[in-house]
């Protein structure tokens, strides 16, 4: 009978042993679990920052192309108040003028037009006399 009781507290002692291994690792589960937990955490925060700021990033990038397109739009709606509408439609009307000169000295040799070249210069002239 002492050799089962002693069998019998080998067999409790180790399986006590087994069960404080047991307890350990279950320990030392758990933690890792919070650890990992906490690390989610961390990470589906940095998440919805990050989102976040994409959010903006593309509100931002919106405002930018609407402010663009307006100053576009307005450019183009008020382009015939600017100095380069003038300086284009007086290149363009000398241009013309010149056609028509040109047409005038083709067609008819026997006209003096030297009066009408001094008074409707060729566009390049005024950028000669400008600089």
């Amino acid at each position: 009978m002492t050799k089962q009781l002693d069998n019998a507290n080998a067999a409790q002692k180790v399986a006590a042993e087994a069960l404080e291994a047991a307890n350990k690792e279950k320990k030392r589960l758990l933690e890792e679990a919070k650890s990992r937990e906490e690390e989610i955490l961390g990470l589906r925060s940095e998440l919805a920052k990050a989102e976040s700021s994409k959010k903006e990033a593309e509100d931002g990038k919106m405002e930018v192309e609407t402010r663009l397109a307006n100053a576009e739009a307005d450019f183009v709606a008020n382009f015939h108040n600017t100095e380069a509408y003038t300086n284009f439609a007086d290149y363009f009307a000398r241009v013309g003028h010149q056609e028509v000169l040109t047409a005038l000295r083709n067609d008819h040799p026997e006209l003096d037009v030297k009066n009408l070249e001094a008074r409707f210069p060729p566009p390049d002239a005024e950028g000669e006399e400008d600089s």
